[in-house]
């Protein structure tokens, strides 16, 4: 069974497809779409051409506020032990 023949790209193609995901602000999704690529080849595309942010550009624009140590701390495990002997216990 034969597919679709394979296409090439030129590397200025897809340093141009990658560069209009970035200057858009779209998702990669709606540009491969529109290009007629699949998603997974203009991802690659975008991770291998354009830069990555640094540690501190990745860094939220606002900080998280602390626990109250006032506040007695809830165990997540404690929660879902009980959430899940609850959810057991019905049938």
């Amino acid at each position: 069974m034969e597919g679709r023949p394979r296409r090439s790209f030129t590397e200025d193609y897809k340093r141009q497809c990658a560069g209009l995901v970035v200057s858009s602000g779209r998702s990669i999704t709606s540009v491969a779409k529109e290009l007629g690529l699949r998603d997974s080849v203009l991802r690659r595309w975008v991770e291998q051409f354009e830069p990555q942010p640094t540690s501190a550009a990745r860094r939220p624009t606002t900080q998280a506020t602390p626990m109250s140590r006032t506040k007695p701390r809830r165990s997540l495990g404690c929660a879902r032990r009980t959430s899940v002997c609850e959810w057991n216990g019905t049938f």
